[in-house]
């Protein structure tokens, strides 16, 4: 799982250079991109875009994670990939 993280994370850094992540209302034409990654214990992630094309990317590692997408466009396409890890308790018997 490690090693798919990891090349999760490098694939997104090598494009986050050609991405656009702008604030609601700054932009509405043309393409939009936004590329998230968050690796802390608690992780949120909220994305709204409104453009001709809405393209978002986020991949969380924690114990928490929590993603909001809302894209209003001709063309929208959003991938969240979430990994939990943590501290798991068993029942008590």
């Amino acid at each position: 799982m490690k090693a798919s993280i990891l090349a999760m994370t490098a694939a997104l850094l090598v494009a986050a250079p050609f991405t656009y992540a702008g604030t609601n209302g700054e932009r509405t034409h043309g393409p939009c991109f936004n590329v998230q990654i968050q690796n802390e214990r608690n992780n949120h992630s909220s994305v709204r875009q409104n453009c001709e094309m809405n393209f978002s990317r986020t991949v969380q590692a924690g114990h928490y994670n929590r993603a909001e997408t809302i894209q209003n466009g001709r063309i929208n396409d959003n991938k969240v990939r979430q990994y939990q890890y943590g501290s798991y308790r068993t029942p008590d018997r």
